[in-house]
């Protein structure tokens, strides 16, 4: 067993090496297109008669933070680890000295960076377009960097959630689809108790908190620190059981 502070380059080393396989894979042009299609959605809208900071809002909101961050929290995780595992290169680094906590950890914060990344630039290029086009002040940008906030604690949660099911999952990205466009499209949208069940209420709830324009600013929300603890607690066993998972599997 390596000593602690090896195992800590370890660990930074995947998360480097993680963020350039993701950052650098051919699904990069996945995320370009998103982010250019957000681009030409908003400029347009952004042309219209509109209330600048409600409507842009509810186009960051419905369209960014509504479906698209986890649509690519779903495309990103629930590939990186089943990808290597799949075609065995993973092996060679499981079989190192390094423990597989340690491991699982760096490809995790690798993908969390990664993807908040791929959000931030999908949040910047709909930002710019609509209310570059609208008129940018304080409020505009206040409106952003709530966003961009949201976009990494959704980050968080999404990549601990897809990460997990994909160990466990030999085709994990079924159920990232059934999640992604099934559960939090529309299981998550319905009223009542249920719509609690959707990992998007707890990070729309803290939105509410924080942005005061817009359908979010009225969204029928739990309270910021209930939502917190949620999303924290969903992290944690999350992880905890992907990084458990992760340990105990045979690879070939």
């Amino acid at each position: 067993m390596l000593p602690l502070r090896d195992q800590l380059n370890g660990l930074l080393t995947i998360l480097m090496y993680t963020f350039r396989k993701v950052i650098l894979s051919r699904r990069i042009v996945i995320t370009l297109l998103i982010a250019a299609f957000v681009a030409v959605v908003a400029l347009y809208v952004g042309g219209q008669d509109v209330e600048r900071l409600k409507d842009g809002t509810n186009l960051l909101d419905s369209l960014i933070l509504f479906f698209f961050m986890p649509v690519l929290a779903m495309i990103y995780g629930s590939s990186l680890l089943r990808d290597e595992m799949d075609d065995r290169s993973i092996t060679q680094v499981v079989t190192s000295p390094m423990d597989r906590l340690f491991i699982y950890t760096g490809y995790y914060l690798g993908l969390v960076v990664s993807v908040s990344a791929l959000m931030l630039i999908v949040l910047t290029a709909g930002f710019l377009s609509f209310f570059g086009r609208a008129g940018i002040d304080g409020d505009a940008m206040g409106i952003y960097g709530s966003m961009a906030g949201l976009m990494v604690i959704g980050s968080i949660v999404y990549s601990a959630l897809f990460m997990a099911v994909s160990v466990i999952l030999d085709r994990p990205i079924y159920f990232g689809l059934f999640y992604a466009f099934i559960w939090e499209a529309f299981i998550g949208s319905l009223p009542g108790k249920i719509g609690t069940l959707a990992v998007k209420h707890y990070v729309r709830s803290i939105g509410a908190g924080w942005i005061h324009y817009g359908e979010i600013s009225e969204f029928p929300a739990s309270s910021m620190g209930d939502s917190a603890w949620v999303l924290l607690i969903l992290t944690v066993i999350l992880f905890v059981f992907g990084a458990y998972m992760f340990r105990e599997k045979e690879f070939a």
